[in-house]
């Protein structure tokens, strides 16, 4: 459902720039790689972190004086758009909890990712939900700020090295309030009438796959969000559960979404806390 992009492959110790939407990975979720085998190689594959040392592998949701190691576009320059700016200042805040592997997305990335979205949008033919009626509110949660068409969007997708996963922050200009609108009015309608589903998607070589879907609401509380999202995908039969947590907001002309996907842990308290103040931080400088 909402948001990060669709993780490729990438280099131990260094993000590449995910490939689509939270939703996007749930959906074409037949034909991509789970979290732990696309994200940045971990220094804990195997959870067995030091006890009493967060299984996220960050430090703790106390800021840290670590620093980006790869830093976001310039938000200090003279002519850095609100956008990059905001992005700057999340980048920033995520670092500051141990998120210090870093990676922005160019504009071509964000101009493919969105003709991605439209031609998801216009071929929905090979996925199936149970209940039928909950294919729509699904397929109409596939958005994030970058696809607002023609707006000024910046995107970064953040992780650390003890982190099997990813998180990432977007903001756009925001020119039609309305489209936000209806995007929390999906997210609240698959929440309170689809919190579990059966999806089966058929890729290109009519392979299926088949997962259990469930969808609530996030317990996130920041004064910054409006709208907070919870999924999780599991593979029909067993096998390893993928998690999302999204939350957005509105910031004046702009809208702010920040995520992560991975384990579990990803919609515990600890990460609820360290997305609200990403998001808080970007849209802070709005």
């Amino acid at each position: 459902m909402t948001t990060p992009m669709r993780p490729r492959n990438a280099r131990p110790g260094r993000l590449t720039v995910a490939g689509t939407l939270l939703a996007a990975a749930l959906l074409a979720a037949g034909c991509t790689a789970s979290p732990e085998e696309s994200a940045p190689a971990p220094s804990d594959p195997h959870g067995t972190a030091v006890p009493g040392q967060p299984s996220s592998g960050v430090a703790s949701v106390a800021p840290t004086d670590a620093e980006p190691t790869v830093q976001a576009p310039d938000a200090q320059a003279s002519d850095a758009r609100a956008d990059q700016r905001a992005v700057g200042a999340a980048a920033e805040r995520a670092a500051s909890f141990g998120f210090t592997n870093q990676v922005s997305a160019t504009d071509a990335e964000i101009q493919r990712t969105r003709e991605d979205s439209r031609l998801r949008q216009t071929n929905t033919s090979g996925t199936t939900v149970e209940p039928a009626g909950c294919k729509a509110p699904l397929t109409a949660v596939d958005w994030s700020p970058i696809l607002l068409p023609g707006a000024d969007a910046s995107r970064l997708d953040f992780g650390s090295d003890g982190f099997t996963g990813t998180g990432s922050v977007e903001v756009a200009s925001l020119e039609d309030p309305e489209v936000l609108d209806r995007h929390l009015a999906n997210v609240e309608r698959l929440v309170a009438d689809c919190p579990e589903l059966t999806m089966t998607v058929t890729n290109e070589n009519l392979q299926k796959s088949t997962f259990d879907v469930t969808a609530r609401a996030s317990r996130a509380e920041g004064a910054d969000v409006d709208s907070g999202l919870v999924w999780t995908r599991t593979p029909d039969g067993g096998g390893a559960e993928t998690t999302a947590q999204v939350l957005i907001g509105r910031a004046g002309d702009h809208v702010v979404m920040v995520s992560f996907i991975g384990q579990p842990e990803v919609a515990g308290e600890e990460f609820t806390t360290i997305a609200e103040q990403v998001l808080a931080a970007a849209a802070g400088s709005l």
